[in-house]
């Protein structure tokens, strides 16, 4: 009875362990199994031990004699150990290349101090269509004058998603010295391209207006956002005076010195042509609800919202990173815009994380975002936070 125990022990670790890890490295036939890929890369040190626990204690049950069970436990275990051993040894090449150094202690998350707590409120910064339009301000704990400010977008494929999602990040960029502005923008009704670009340049103007109230020094202005919020910020960062890209509010000046996008689309035409996983998310169904139709019924609003058709030698400087198995926006919009913005001479850093899913970040302790602080630490200094 024990022996039998032991195995059926050692097989539901094992099982477990390759049941969640395996999709780090098999892509998601729907979108729950794609969320559980996102949490299995993320935190795939844990799943490794487990898989271990799991073949190791199989090779006790086999010695006493457990030997179907035992046979499949080892054989699941040690799978699903190398499956959690990918995002790390994929992660220490562009460690390396950036000069940063993985820490196991600050994976663990729980052994780091957490960033200091930013002071923090919330404002109204429009109203638009009886519709408010809400930002959140992380002050740096250190009082300073004229420093440099970010401000976030939200991703939620135009559709979904709110202000402050990533809170760990905008309490950490606050301790670092800059003062982040996490913004809303209008989500529906769709097709919502233009009042959703026109609300994040309004918010430019907004900080702007009321730089001096928050400390901010209007001629040091990031955008940052993630998915269809990097998108956002990439397309208002590129167009400060495009026509047919008006702000929503009065805002005479939305030019940014600098952008970061995080697994946002870039080339939208291309996307449309190109999802990266139906079976996770249906991107054209996307595209055309937030655009108002298809490449060929909606020509001239894919061609507008494409941040790729709007870089030139004006272009503010732009650091794009992405993750290698992304299943939402594949790495192909990084790439083909890096291209563009090579041609254009622009200034720009592009690292592609090659274990990585669609929203790597959201782990702040984990093997991506360890190389990512740093590098948009030194991007930021570079261009926003030194004048």
């Amino acid at each position: 009875m024990l022996r039998t125990g032991l195995g059926i022990f050692a097989l539901v670790c094992s099982a477990t362990a390759f049941l969640l890890s395996v999709w780090i490295v098999v892509p998601a036939p729907t979108y729950r199994l794609w969320q559980v890929a996102v949490g299995a890369s993320e935190w795939s040190l844990w799943l490794g031990v487990l898989g271990l626990a799991g073949a190791g204690l199989s090779v006790a049950a086999f010695a006493r004699g457990s030997r179907g069970p035992a046979l499949v436990a080892f054989g699941l275990g040690l799978s699903a150990t190398v499956f959690a051993a990918v995002p790390l040894t994929q992660t220490r090449p562009v460690a390396r290349a950036h000069n940063v150094r993985l820490s196991l202690r600050q994976y663990l998350g729980g052994l780091r101090a957490q960033p200091a707590a930013a002071s923090s409120q919330t404002a109204t910064f429009a109203t638009v269509e009886g519709q408010s339009l809400l930002l959140d301000v992380f002050l740096p704990t250190a009082q300073a004058a004229a420093r440099p400010a970010v401000i976030v977008v939200h991703g939620g494929s135009w559709s979904g998603g709110d202000k402050t999602d990533f809170p760990q990040w905008d309490r950490w960029l606050a301790d670092q010295g800059f003062v982040v502005f996490d913004i809303q923008y209008r989500l529906a009704p769709q097709p919502n391209w233009r009042s959703a670009t026109a609300d994040v340049k309004c918010a430019i103007g907004w900080v702007k207006r009321n730089a001096a109230q928050f400390g901010v020094d209007a001629g040091r202005i990031a955008l940052l956002g993630r998915s269809a919020g990097g998108h956002l910020a990439l397309l208002a960062a590129y167009t400060p005076r495009e026509p047919a890209l008006p702000p929503s509010c009065e805002a005479p000046d939305t030019g940014v010195q600098a952008v970061v996008s995080l697994y946002g689309p870039a080339d939208l035409v291309w996307g449309y042509y190109n999802p990266a996983n139906p079976d996770v998310i249906d991107g054209p169904g996307t595209l055309r609800r937030f655009l108002g139709g298809d490449p060929r019924t909606a020509a001239e609003a894919f061609a507008i919202a494409s941040p790729i058709n709007h870089v030139n030698a004006d272009t503010p400087p732009t650091l794009l990173l992405h993750g290698g198995r992304d299943q939402l926006v594949g790495q192909r919009h990084a790439e083909l815009l890096s291209e563009r913005l090579q041609t254009a001479d622009v200034p720009h850093q592009t690292i592609f994380f090659p274990y990585a899913q669609h929203g790597f970040d959201y782990n702040f302790y984990g093997w991506g975002s360890q190389v990512t602080k740093p590098v948009l630490l030194r991007f930021l200094r570079q261009h926003v936070a030194q004048r």
